[in-house]
């Protein structure tokens, strides 16, 4: 996202591919990038489990993550 900066200026980009729990905060800190999503919030298995108190718990770890980047 960062080297897309300079070629697609103006341009904002929400990444999905490859963002994680780990690196959320990497891509939030890019000025190019507003919010980013993921498919770690929605595992495969906790949803077949019909587990949606861990899919809420992951996506407001998320949201809390997101919002300690400056």
């Amino acid at each position: 996202m960062q080297a897309f900066a300079s070629v697609f200026a103006g341009v904002r980009f929400v990444p999905t591919g490859g963002v994680s729990a780990a690196n959320l905060g990497d891509y939030l800190a890019l000025p190019n990038v507003p919010a980013v999503g993921g498919s770690w919030m929605v595992p495969a298995g906790v949803v077949d489990a019909g587990d949606f108190a861990t899919v809420e718990r992951l996506s407001a770890e998320a949201v809390a993550a997101a919002a300690s980047v400056s």
